[in-house]
């Protein structure tokens, strides 16, 4: 995990700051909006050209999940991308590249200081994830992550269908 943390880290350094849409852009993926029917994203890499897919639909905070997990699978599994990475559920933890792309989607849309600022008066992960305007399992990732940094977070286990 730890190299996944700093990975993300180390791109958004590199190639912008949260906006991820920018971020992934910056970094040379191409970011398309398309009608998916029930898929919300996949990711794609052919003759070397990235394509990042994401369903047209979704609501806007749906879609910068989307953008920042298939983005993961960019710089993360891109060697794995032959014919596309696609997913009818972002968060099957019982895969590992796709709980990977979850870990960095979590890093690069959520900073430590804006965890460390909700919890300061939140109390529960539901309050934080509706501060922050994040799903809770996308929360509960950055606090697995934040955690390998040396935290002591205490989360419950990611539901892994919240997105079905």
């Amino acid at each position: 995990m730890r190299r996944i943390i700093e990975t993300a880290e180390k791109i958004l350094e590199e190639y912008g700051g949260r906006d991820i849409f920018e971020t992934a852009t910056n970094a040379g993926a191409k970011v398309w909006y398309r009608q998916l029917g029930g898929l919300k994203g996949f990711y794609i890499c052919e003759n070397g050209f990235r394509y990042i897919v994401i369903n047209a639909d979704l609501d806007n905070v749906l879609k910068k999940v989307v953008c920042a997990h298939e983005f993961g699978h960019d710089i993360l599994h891109r060697e794995l991308s032959v014919g596309g990475i696609r997913e009818n559920t972002l968060f099957l933890d019982t895969n590992k590249t796709e709980r990977e792309a979850n870990i960095f989607a979590a890093c690069v849309l959520i900073s430590d200081e804006e965890i460390l600022e909700q919890i300061s008066y939140q109390s529960d992960i539901e309050s934080v994830s509706s501060s922050l305007g994040y799903p809770c399992e996308i929360v509960k990732y950055k606090l697995h992550a934040m955690n390998c940094k040396g935290y002591k977070f205490n989360v419950d286990d990611i539901q892994n269908d919240f997105l079905k």
